[in-house]
């Protein structure tokens, strides 16, 4: 089976989605060779490269709430999507945290990350949980690349999980700045690398259960606010 054409890395914020982009670009990229390869951020048909740049490209896209344009267009191409999610209670909590988010936008935007994710779980997608810890085992890029059909030796899966290991990223992403300057772009206040599309607060503490430390009034609420998403993918209430 060959390598699909279209792969659409498609998470909640904060389910280690980029970790999945990361992996599968650095999969992709020894197998076809990185000028093979186009990876890009897009939520909208509008934040597509151009024809003449995707010609001939397996493209590589990271997403998060996505748009109804975009998802019939990664039908009518056959694209592969890879789903992560984390309790929502939780991802709202880390993007407040990490992004110093107020809460009503934050919920929402997970939200509306969440109801993507609905949509296509039911589709019998597979979805990667955050909870279960995908990120931190070797075996998932095993997964991946089967998933990819890709080739994945011994020694390059050791070193794709070394590099992208939690403590690693922390790292990485705290010293941006010394990157080149042309990797580098602003998304709002943050520095972010273009090329693994890590920011600078990219890595929080990684706690479960993390909504708990929420006033007990709003606990309640964000759990009837999330129920829909809660109840499909098996999260206690």
């Amino acid at each position: 089976m060959s390598t699909p054409r279209i792969i659409c890395t498609i998470g909640m914020h904060g389910s280690a989605s980029t970790w999945v982009f990361n992996a599968a670009r650095e999969i992709l990229g020894a197998t076809l060779g990185e000028d093979s390869v186009l990876h890009f951020f897009a939520d909208k048909m509008e934040h597509m490269p151009d024809e003449g740049q995707r010609a001939g490209k397996t493209l590589l896209i990271k997403s998060h709430e996505g748009s109804p344009e975009l998802e019939d267009w990664l039908d009518a191409n056959n694209a592969l999507r890879l789903l992560t999610i984390r309790d929502p209670r939780d991802a709202t909590l880390s993007q407040m945290q990490r992004f110093h988010s107020p809460l009503p936008p934050a919920a929402n935007a997970i939200a509306r990350d969440g109801m993507r994710l609905q949509r296509l779980a039911a589709r019998g997608i597979p979805v990667w949980r955050y909870e279960d810890g995908f990120f931190e085992r070797e075996a998932t890029l095993d997964e991946l690349a089967a998933r990819l059909s890709c080739p994945l030796s011994p020694a390059l899966r050791a070193e794709i999980f070394a590099r992208y290991e939690t403590e690693a990223v922390r790292a990485f992403a705290a010293n941006l700045t010394s990157l080149p300057p042309e990797r580098l772009t602003q998304v709002g206040p943050f520095t972010m690398d273009k090329i693994t599309q890590i920011l600078t607060p990219h890595i929080g503490d990684g706690a479960s259960g993390k909504f708990r430390a929420l006033p007990p009034d709003l606990q309640p609420q964000l759990t009837q606010f999330f129920a829909p998403i809660l109840i499909q993918f098996g999260y206690i209430a």
